[in-house]
Parts: structure tokens; C-alpha cells; sequence
């Protein structure tokens, strides 16, 4: 009997999923362009793909992106498990490298495989050359000096892809590295229709292309509709351009107050020497920290939470499971009062983006780093 996957931190920490708000946004995004490819790597960033992808196929999604194949091959079990009537029509492309090893496994489940380089295409084909049918897409290097072939390569490729009798190409894409630099962002989008001018020449057939991905989307609309759009963060309500775009929050995570303490000038709060008060405080403790995916880099900035709709400063570092937070000017605060760490509460409301500023870094990564332990509520 398989056992009920443990959830750590489940009566102290929940993260809420807001169904109808991923609804709203692939709505904002099917305004722009109706034919998406619903990224859910890296667990539906963070989200539990478990969680994410019944709702995203309510909604009429049947392509899906993961960055490795056991997501992959998650998506295809829950399909199988829970929508029979879906076996068959539900597409799903890995993003990732492919294990030799895993290569048959990918083929008999019907996973897309990307192509990016020399060396892999020649490994896939000597390990796949009994197999029935390869799907494939094809990715370029336009700019971004990740993954994929080189404009040059182009006709070296077209020669090799020519002689593979068991090929099929899903479709010819490229990632944009800087949707902000205009410029940049035409000779990428240059490059690339140089390189599909160049399939279509030769008479090489291909499914679509896509090029599109949430950020660049935003940015310029229709301009780069193409086939298809690869659109990860925006179904999660993070902001592409991290800017307002309209597009709604998906995400609360929040805990509650464990303790109430009364402290004078001068007492030390948490560790080191960073947290001197210059004043009379009471504080509150929360038991939430960097092991639960609270970025220890907000400390000393100016990052709150939110108790009782109003804002509470965190106090002095990060604990591995704990911060103290001001709560002096909070009326009817107690213990087990609800704190909001991300998420709106009352008239305030503490974005992705705002968590990814007092971190210095981006709305994915914060949003990626919750601990699995934490349950996932859908509401």
C-alpha cells in the first residue's frame, strides 16, 4: 500500500494555490496568443505538477514543457491515471538533456526530445535506430549561449537530419536572452528566421515554431506570435517584466504567530549582533526560515509579513526555521494569529516580486525554493 506523502510543516506552513487566478492568466495569455506550450518544469516551478497540470488541462491545455523526463513522464501517468479520455492527446516536450539510458523510455511513451548539439544527435541516433519514430524539436542558439545549434550549423545539420529515416521534427525553436534590449531581441529574432529560412529551402519538413516565452510575450504582444508560446511564469502570476501586466497572484504562503515577547532597548534579537534595538519592541516569532525556503538574503533589508492586515519588519537574520518579526504596532495580536509571507492579507499585499527585490534576485527563484514538505492547498 503506498503511503501518504508526509507534509512536514502541515499545520504550521501552507501554500495556497489560487485555481481561478491560473485560469485568469491563461485567459490574459490566450488574448495574445491561443496556442500555448504550458511549461511545468522543475515541478510546476516549484507548484507540484500533480497540483498544476488537471487545471491547466480543464482549461483545454494539451502541451506541456518539463526540463527533465521523470516530469515528463509524471505528466503521462497522471494523464493515463486520471483523464483516459486525454491518452493520446496530450503532447509533452523535455526541455533537458536525456540519459542514453533513458532514451527508449521517452520514445515508448510517446516524449518529445529536444536536439541541441552534434555529439547528442549522433548518441540519440545510435541508440535509437530500431525505434519505430523519434520526435524531436530542434533548438538554436540565437543569443542566449545556452543550448542549441549555431546559425552556422544549419546545413551540416540539415545534411545529418536528412539521412535519419526515423526522424520526426516537432518543431524549430530558440529562447530569447534579454526581452528588455530591443535591439538584442531583433537580431535574435533575425537569426532565427534566418535559420528557419533555411529548413524551409531545403524542403525539410517541421511541425511549427516557437519562440515566444512569457517575458517576450508581454513585451511585444502578437509581434513574435509564431505557432506557439512557451509560457511558464506568467501562469504562475509572477510579472514577465517585472512590471505590472495585469496578471493575477497565484501563490499565498503563510504560518502563524508561536510566540510573544516584550523586549527593551538595547536586547538582541536572533543571531549576532545585527538585530540591536534601538527601542522598546514587542515582538513575535514565526516558524518559518531559510530550510523552508525563505531566502536568507531579506534579512536587514526592508522585508516584512503581514499580521493582522498590517506590515511587521523582520527582525535581525533569518533562522534555519524561525524569524521574528515586529509586531509593537499590531492591535489584538496573539499567539496563532495568521502571518502572510507571500500573499495579500487585508488591504496589503506582499507580491513575488516585492520577496524577489529584498532578495536581490528573481520571482522564479523565490518561488522554486519552497520546501516539498510544505503542503500544497489548492483553493
Amino acid at each position: 500500500m503506498q503511503q501518504k506523502k508526509e507534509k512536514w510543516y502541515e499545520m504550521l506552513i501552507k501554500l495556497e494555490i489560487d485555481t481561478e487566478n491560473i485560469k485568469r492568466n491563461l485567459e490574459k495569455i490566450k488574448e495574445i496568443n491561443q496556442n500555448v506550450i504550458c511549461v511545468l518544469k522543475d515541478d510546476a516551478y516549484g507548484l507540484g505538477i500533480e497540483s498544476i497540470l488537471p487545471v491547466l488541462i480543464n482549461e483545454g491545455c494539451s502541451y506541456f514543457a518539463t526540463a527533465y523526463i521523470g516530469e515528463a513522464l509524471k505528466i503521462k501517468n497522471i494523464v493515463k491515471r486520471d483523464f483516459p479520455d486525454k491518452v493520446g492527446k496530450i503532447s509533452v516536450m523535455v526541455l533537458n538533456y536525456i540519459e542514453e539510458n533513458e532514451l527508449k523510455k521517452a520514445v515508448k511513451n510517446g516524449i518529445e526530445i529536444t536536439i541541441f548539439n552534434f555529439e547528442q544527435l549522433e548518441k540519440y541516433v545510435r541508440v535509437l535506430k530500431n525505434e519505430e519514430r523519434i520526435k524531436v524539436h530542434i533548438k538554436f542558439n540565437t543569443g542566449m549561449n545556452r543550448l542549441g545549434f549555431d546559425e552556422k550549423e544549419t546545413e551540416k545539420l540539415i545534411e545529418k537530419i536528412k539521412v535519419i529515416p526515423n526522424i520526426d521534427i516537432m518543431s524549430i525553436y530558440s529562447h530569447i536572452s534579454d526581452v528588455g534590449n530591443e535591439k538584442e531581441t531583433e537580431k535574435q529574432i533575425a537569426r532565427y528566421e534566418r535559420i528557419v529560412s533555411i529548413f524551409d529551402k531545403n524542403e525539410v519538413k517541421y511541425g511549427v515554431k516557437h519562440i515566444q516565452a512569457s517575458p517576450l510575450l508581454f513585451k511585444y504582444k502578437g509581434k513574435y506570435n509564431y505557432d506557439f508560446a512557451r509560457v511558464g511564469m506568467a501562469i504562475y502570476g509572477m510579472e514577465p517584466l517585472s512590471e505590472k501586466t495585469g496578471l493575477y497572484p497565484v501563490v499565498k504562503l503563510s504560518s502563524k504567530i508561536i510566540n510573544i515577547r516584550k523586549l527593551s532597548k538595547g536586547e538582541k534579537v536572533s543571531y549576532g549582533s545585527h538585530g540591536i534595538l534601538k527601542e522598546n519592541k514587542t515582538v513575535g516569532v514565526i516558524p518559518v526560515g531559510y530550510a523552508h525556503g525563505l531566502q536568507k538574503q531579506i534579512e536587514n533589508s526592508s522585508a516584512y509579513v503581514l499580521v493582522n492586515g498590517k506590515k511587521a519588519k523582520i527582525l535581525g537574520e533569518v533562522c534555519m526555521d524561525m524569524i521574528i518579526v515586529d509586531v509593537t504596532e499590531i492591535p489584538e495580536i496573539k499567539i496563532g494569529s495568521e502571518v502572510v509571507i507571500v500573499g495579500k492579507q487585508g488591504n496589503e499585499e506582499i507580491t513575488l516580486l516585492q520577496m524577489a527585490e529584498w532578495a536581490g534576485t528573481i520571482q522564479d527563484d523565490i518561488l522554486t525554493k519552497w520546501n516539498k514538505g510544505i503542503k500544497r492547498i489548492l483553493v
